[in-house]
């Protein structure tokens, strides 16, 4: 493996298993040969993979970083004492279903995970216990590289640690090889062996870049903070890949927000969209749709209530979002049919009264109730 394929050679191994966002696989690639180097960083950033529902990918993702990451530590449930225990030699720590620690009530469990985790991404911080059998005070460091995937999001403190990557169910259209453990296990291994060599042989390199690095002024400050060690390897190993490496951030970093709405609540708003929207619609203005969801029978929306703005936060994690649509003479906010259908394909049903395009409907029905 040479400097300038090591960051292709990991992008190539993720595609061929996980599907992603477009902008995410040059960063999660980079990010899983950083994991090789994490000591010449002040700060390692936590990536998010977070999804509106089960099946989307989060834990095959984590299976291929496994294979890629340096010391990699996958595990399901954590205590705070095994935690950082566990942190001890800078592992690469891949954390799954840790939608618990965003509990509105948390455990004194969940809040010591989550003071562990929320201090662990800069380098020499610890936590300090007594340890038996004499109980004398002992620091332990918890600085390294994790992987966190949930549904739904994760508290604002950890999130905004986070590289936030927003994980969907693959359409029938897409797809990727089948994930055969011990197959893919081999053909990880020569690859891995690689990334470690070649940090042992580009650490001081990647260390003296990243310390000369210029503030990312595109970014905010803590965002900054955490995409600077990517850069640097990048820096260095694809230094013709900065400026994709840069859209990638910006487009990242500026798709994450808490998002404080409740999972199973999405889904239901997603299948009521389906459900008020008419066959012969190819466009509907907010206005109109925001009406016959509150006028739904047997739907929470007419309580809760439910206005633009919260419709479209509750639509974006299934990748749809509001824009100017023309209807009849006037241009008004709203969502085009066409941006909905992969969202109903991914996390609803089959529905056969919805199944045509409206397209295909306008041409059998002869008219149209966009307005």
């Amino acid at each position: 493996m040479t400097v300038k394929t090591v960051i292709e050679d990991a992008e190539n191994f993720i595609r061929r298993f996980c599907i992603l966002p477009e902008a995410a696989y040059l960063p999660v690639a980079t990010w899983a040969v950083a994991t090789h180097v994490p000591l010449a960083f002040d700060a390692f950033p936590y990536i998010a993979l977070l999804s509106p529902a089960k099946r989307c990918g989060k834990t095959r993702l984590l299976e291929v970083l496994e294979l890629l990451c340096a010391k990699p530590q996958r595990v399901t449930t954590v205590s705070s004492a095994s935690l950082f225990r566990m942190m001890e030699d800078v592992p690469t720590l891949l954390l799954d279903e840790v939608e618990a620690l965003r509990n509105t009530k948390p455990s004194d469990t969940s809040q010591a995970v989550l003071a562990i985790l929320n201090a662990g991404y800069r380098k020499g911080q610890t936590v300090t216990r007594c340890v038996a059998p004499d109980w004398k005070v002992q620091h332990f460091p918890v600085y390294g590289p994790k992987v966190f995937a949930a549904i739904g999001g994760l508290t604002d403190t950890l999130a905004d640690r986070c590289i936030v990557i927003s994980m969907q169910r693959k359409t029938p259209s897409e797809s990727v090889d089948r994930f055969l453990q011990g197959r893919a296990k081999a053909d990880a291994e020569p690859l891995r062996d690689s990334l470690t060599g070649w940090a042992k042989t580009w650490q001081e390199s990647i260390r003296t870049a990243y310390e000369g690095m210029d503030d990312l002024k595109f970014l905010s400050d803590r965002d900054a903070e955490i995409w600077m060690p990517l850069f640097a390897v990048c820096t260095i190993a694809a230094p013709e890949r900065l400026g994709e490496l840069r859209l990638c951030a910006e487009t990242l970093s500026g798709a994450k927000a808490a998002d404080d709405v409740e999972d199973s609540l999405k889904l239901k708003l997603l299948a009521d969209t389906r459900k008020v929207w008419s066959a012969r619609s190819d466009k509907l203005a907010t206005a109109v749709l925001l009406q016959r969801l509150n006028e739904l029978a047997e739907s929470p929306w007419a309580t809760l209530p439910l206005d633009a703005i919260k419709l479209s936060r509750m639509l974006r994690p299934f990748g749809v979002a509001s824009r100017q649509i023309r209807i009849g003479s006037k241009t008004v906010k709203g969502y085009p049919w066409a941006d909905l259908t992969a969202a109903f394909e991914r996390y609803l049903p089959a529905c056969g009264g919805l199944s045509e395009t409206p397209e295909t409907n306008l041409v059998d029905i002869g008219e149209s109730d966009n307005s």
